[in-house]
């Protein structure tokens, strides 16, 4: 892909990885696991097999980086990060290749449940994943900011959150003369728009979102690849090009690999098929975003 200037990315998110080995608790699966999986099978194998089939499928076709934009974890418990590590490492694919970010599951067991795991099971993939605002990950024809806009919360809220000093972090970036002949791709788990209602935008939506639309109203290379909805989005902004991207989750695939992906050239990120013979984009399940964003916390 590579040799015709166009480089691809594929896009995963919201694997929901469970502990294989929940009886090391006194009570098995906790009641925070329950309560986020209502309508899941807690089975952890499965789960482990979901992602690997998206991230073979993912390597299958050639593509040049991946991007995993959060919810990882159910509840990002040690074990949970331990097993997506595992995962992680068995498919093959280096490191390097990789970008993580973290969504509202994977800070629900503690404040500081992203950076533990950068630092320890997550170690190898760290250079790569969210950290500092600001980051930027050079892929060949595009470069990412990997984002971590999770919080820690309850469990019955869903939110996420940018704050002033990454959005003036990202307004340094896009302004970079040097960085403005490619696409410049944000990832992030939350969606980046306001929710038509301020209580919905409360529970579920990105706090900040207003500001970060401003950014990618002014500027036309940034891009945005998200998660968190489990269905799959395509946006245009004023200019009429598709800039923001939103992927189902591996979670939820029952027959065929969740994952998207994108070819970046010519300075614009655009939507690219994915072989038939290994699925394709799932269609949402509902005609409604609203609607299935409020029969689960995503």
């Amino acid at each position: 892909m590579e040799a015709t200037g166009v480089t691809r990315i594929a896009h995963l998110s919201d694997s929901h990885m469970l502990d294989p080995r929940p009886s090391r608790t006194r009570s098995g699966w906790s009641m925070r696991v329950r309560f986020l999986s209502f309508g899941r099978p807690l089975d952890a194998d499965n789960r482990r097999r979901k992602l690997s089939r998206s991230l073979e499928a993912a390597r299958e076709t050639g593509a040049r980086h991946i991007v995993l934009s959060g919810d990882l974890t159910e509840v990002g418990a040690p074990g949970e990060y331990e097993a997506l590590a595992e995962v992680l490492h068995d498919s093959g694919i280096a490191p390097d290749k990789l970008t993580l970010v973290p969504g509202n599951h994977d800070l629900y067991s503690a404040p500081d449940a992203w950076k533990w795991a950068l630092e320890g099971p997550l170690a190898a993939f760290a250079k790569t994943s969210a950290s500092e605002p600001g980051k930027l990950v050079d892929v060949g024809g595009a470069s990412l900011l990997p984002l971590d806009v999770a919080f820690h919360q309850p469990v019955t809220r869903s939110a996420g959150c940018i704050d002033a000093s990454t959005i003036e972090a990202l307004q340094a970036r896009a302004t970079d003369p040097t960085l403005s002949r490619k696409p410049l791709v944000i990832v992030q788990h939350h969606p980046p728009f306001v929710r038509t209602t301020r209580a919905w935008d409360w529970i579920d939506g990105l706090v900040g979102a207003q500001r970060m639309m401003g950014l990618l109203e002014a500027f036309r290379h940034l891009f945005v690849l998200h998660g968190h909805l489990h269905y799959v989005v395509d946006r245009a902004l004023s200019c009429g090009v598709n800039r923001i991207f939103g992927a189902t989750a591996v979670v939820d695939d029952k027959d065929a690999p969740r994952l998207r992906m994108y070819d970046a050239s010519d300075g614009l990120l655009t939507r690219a098929e994915v072989p038939s013979s290994r699925g394709a984009d799932v269609i949402p399940l509902f005609a409604s975003p609203d609607k299935q964003a409020r029969r689960r916390f995503a």
